[in-house]
């Protein structure tokens, strides 16, 4: 009898487990439309190896995607990483970082158009100037850090006009046209657009590089069950291995997945604490 109460026990666990579904946040980092197709792939991978149901669910904001983060309205997401420091009570854990061309980092390029004569970061005073998301880290905190440094102002006073884009290959098309003068986007999807389309980016120069910061992580809400966390995790870092992880993996232009921590992160927290302390001068 003891027996198969325990039997019925574990089948009814198994099932649970089995049955559990999961939902899939994915910040927009370039077009919503091109965020969800870069992904589809990804998402039913995970979902096949795991045997459970994932849906992907898209916010072109990114705290709204913090919030959902933070309130396990997902359960695991792709997130922008100047977003991670707006999330230190949310009590994260990192699932893994896509290494691409060799590395797990990458850069802010400050872009502008070549008609414009700017051709340092000292000739953007009273240009038009485009950032991404306020969350953004290639897109808007790093530009910011680097405004404030290089004027001691505020980019609202050195900048004639700023715009939210909202999206990285938006800010480079709207530089490219000329309707924006310059803007802030990440270096990967930059490279990419070059590689993709030369002709996206023939009227632009990189003005700036910034210093190589961690790459953009996979996070796991604190409401994930730890074996959850543990399978979601090593599947991802053993994706390259398996071929058609592989193959899905080479579409998003990513080598493979590797370990990281939130620790790693800090010089990005450090980069915003400079920036509010800055603020708070101005105010005071």
């Amino acid at each position: 009898m003891l027996k198969t109460v325990a039997l019925i026990i574990c089948l009814f666990i198994s099932l649970t487990v089995n049955a559990e579904q999961l939902r899939f946040g994915i910040a927009s980092i370039v077009s919503p439309e091109e965020s969800l197709n870069l992904y589809r792939e990804l998402n039913d991978y995970l979902a096949g190896k795991l045997n459970k149901t994932i849906t992907p669910v898209i916010k072109r904001d990114y705290d709204e995607m913090n919030r959902m983060i933070a309130e396990n309205e997902v359960d695991f997401a792709s997130v922008c990483t100047g977003a991670l420091p707006y999330l230190n009570n949310a009590k994260i854990r990192v699932l893994a970082v896509p290494e691409m061309n060799g590395k797990h980092s990458y850069q802010s390029f400050i872009i502008a158009n070549t008609a414009y004569g700017i051709n340092e970061v000292k000739d953007l005073k009273g240009k038009t100037f485009a950032f991404t998301d306020r969350l953004s880290n290639s897109g808007t905190l790093y530009p910011a850090f680097l405004t404030i440094r290089t004027f001691k102002q505020a980019p609202e006073k050195v900048y004639k006009k700023i715009y939210y884009t909202k999206s990285h290959d938006k800010s480079i098309y709207l530089v490219n046209k000329g309707v924006v003068q310059a803007a802030a986007v990440d270096s990967l999807i930059f490279e990419i657009i070059r590689k993709k389309d030369p002709q996206a980016v023939k009227n632009i120069r990189v003005i700036h590089k910034s210093p190589e910061m961690i790459s953009p992580p996979f996070v796991a809400a604190s409401g994930m069950n730890t074996l959850t966390y543990e399978n979601i995790k090593n599947l991802m870092l053993n994706m390259h291995k398996d071929p058609k992880g592989a193959e899905i993996l080479k579409k998003l232009h990513v080598d493979r997945f590797v370990n990281a921590s939130v620790s790693d992160y800090k010089v990005i927290s450090d980069m915003k604490a400079e920036i509010d302390r800055f603020y708070s001068g101005i105010m005071q």
